[in-house]
């Protein structure tokens, strides 16, 4: 089906809410509140303000926990004259000691990489905080002061607010970073504006999520931006295609990319899978190396149809929030045109009984599409523990 065939679901709430049946809009909605609950979560950190500037702030994080490691070394950049850094495996650095401090995120804390890191962390006498919702990272950490806990009960990838903030918040709360938090609720209100503008009651023609969806519905969307915060909204948008459209999507990052792989993609040829692109921009793009090659690279793939979005905010953790945000609603419009529960995470639950098989000798079965959706109900809520 092409997707003008599709469209009329996407001014269709009803039929929306109906395919949708454990309410993942309401989550995408809610994400602006959430973001002011760990910006409070992370103000109210038990741990008092630091006497000696720390070597340097690693963040620890795999999959969605991750990102949002990745998302709030971004969003500090700016704020905190300590180098942070993130890292998405459990091993530590050589430069982590008794001088550092180490956060360890994962929304669920059963993750076997979060629980590899924080033991590594404090084998290596680092100050070690855990941002988790509860499991046997949070059983591990012990006392308050080394928890900053976070709600439980939703799928990892739609708390990317608490993730990314509740660290954030807390860096700048023991006195290792200033102006991020007013910068955050900035953000937060360009979030709360743009949500009128992406909600199903908005008309196809007048919402840019819905739009999005319908042009890179029926290909596989490479999704591409500048360095920085791009890269990690480009990676945003892949995941939440995956997760919630059930469409396998690529990113890649400006200038990294030119060469090799646009001249990969410019040979594709037609078909199911036909690639489709989606260039991230914003204001400054103008002004550096990387419009001019990625006029070029646009003009280049045309042929396989290219939209170009720019990131909107004045400062970049507005941008890179709004252009997440924006990711979420195009993935669950995505999933409205395919005909699927955007909530379903099937694939999950057997990756993850796989990984529990490795101590049993019994290895599950691989569902079946229709095993998977008569799972849906059960495993929506299910998250990777890699």
């Amino acid at each position: 089906m092409t997707a003008e065939q599709h469209t009329p679901i996407l001014d269709d709430p009803a039929a929306m809410q109906a395919l949708d049946k454990k309410n993942m809009l309401k989550l995408l909605h809610e994400l602006p509140e959430q973001c002011e609950t760990a910006l409070g979560i992370g103000r109210g950190f038990a741990m008092e303000p630091v006497a000696v500037k720390p070597n340097v702030i690693l963040l620890v994080g795999v999959g969605d926990s991750g990102l949002a490691a990745d998302m709030a070394c971004e969003a500090l950049a700016e704020e905190t004259e300590v180098p942070v850094v993130s890292r998405h495996v459990s091993d530590m650095p050589a430069c982590i000691g008794s001088e550092s401090i180490v956060f360890v995120i994962d929304y669920t804390g059963n993750s076997r990489t979060a629980l590899r890191a924080y033991r590594a962390a404090q084998e290596c006498g680092a100050t070690t905080i855990c941002v988790t919702s509860g499991g046997r990272l949070r059983a591990a950490a012990g006392g308050p002061a080394r928890v900053l806990s976070v709600p439980s009960g939703q799928p990892s990838r739609c708390a990317i607010g608490y993730l990314t903030l509740v660290p954030v918040a807390a860096i700048e709360k023991i006195g290792l970073a200033v102006g991020a938090i007013e910068k955050a609720s900035h953000a937060i209100k360009l979030l709360k504006n743009t949500r009128e503008f992406l909600r199903p009651d908005t008309r196809t023609s007048l919402n840019t999520a819905k739009q999005i969806a319908s042009a890179i519905f029926g290909r596989a969307p490479v999704i591409y931006g500048g360095a920085g915060y791009r890269s990690l909204v480009a990676a945003r948008w892949k995941s939440q295609i995956g997760a919630n459209g059930k469409a396998p999507a690529c990113k890649g990052t400006f200038p990294d990319i030119v060469d090799g792989e646009v001249c990969a993609w410019d040979g594709a040829g037609e078909g199911p899978c036909a690639p489709t692109f989606v260039f991230l921009t914003d204001a400054f793009d103008r002004t550096n190396e990387n419009m001019p090659l990625m006029e070029a690279a646009e003009e280049l793939l045309r042929k396989f149809g290219a939209t170009r979005v720019e990131m909107k905010g004045a400062t970049t953790v507005e941008r890179m929030l709004y252009g997440a945000y924006l990711g979420d609603y195009v993935s669950y419009y995505l999933a409205m045109m395919r005909g699927i529960d955007p909530s379903e995470m099937a694939a999950v639950s057997f990756i993850n009984e796989w990984l529990a098989s490795t101590e049993a000798p019994r290895k599950p079965t691989q569902p079946s599409e229709t095993e998977a959706r008569a799972e849906s109900g059960s495993s929506a809520d299910a998250d990777a523990s890699f």
